[in-house]
């Protein structure tokens, strides 16, 4: 009974003395611009580790005006973009909709008349928009080409989309 009281003294002690550590190490971290992060395993084990926090800094290149005008581009081209898939959707009945890519013209090309129609209606719309929010469309396929590779740049482009749609200029 005392050796089981012991054990448990020492594993509480254990636990405790890491709670600690890593509570100052968070202070000290984020006091430094180091963001902490819990990361939990499959098996119920958790480590922490420190991110280099990017408090108005760019990220992967791409800077915080590009992020705004991306996210106002994305917020406004989405329900073009829904609207034309609805479109084709009604068209097709219980067909597929085909993958359709802007800037892959065999994309359009294959695709039959009245559906060919809504889909270059759909993007020469979404380029003005791109344009009207002082993005290249290239560069706006830079953007989220890179915001599918580099997971820290989706939820900062998140969080913009939210602003805005919370009606912060």
């Amino acid at each position: 009974m005392i050796n089981s009281l012991r054990s448990s003294h020492r594993v509480f002690k254990r636990l405790l003395v890491r709670s600690l550590l890593t509570g100052m190490a968070s202070i000290v971290g984020l006091l430094a611009g180091w963001v902490p992060t819990l990361h939990l395993s499959q098996d119920g084990s958790a480590a922490v580790t420190l991110d280099r926090a990017a408090y108005g800094q760019s990220v992967a290149n791409i800077s915080n005006e590009e992020i705004q005008s991306y996210a106002r581009s994305v917020l406004a081209i989405e329900p073009i973009r829904q609207a034309a898939y609805d479109e084709i959707k009604r068209i097709l009945g219980s067909g597929q909709v085909p993958p359709i890519a802007c800037h892959r013209p065999n994309s359009l090309n294959n695709l039959s008349q009245n559906i060919r129609q809504i889909a270059v209606n759909y993007c020469n719309r979404a380029t003005q928009i791109v344009e009207r929010n002082n993005l290249t469309i290239n560069r706006f396929n830079t953007i989220t080409v890179t915001m599918q590779s580099n997971p820290s740049l989706a939820p900062v482009i998140q969080r913009e989309i939210m602003r805005l749609q919370q009606g912060n200029p």
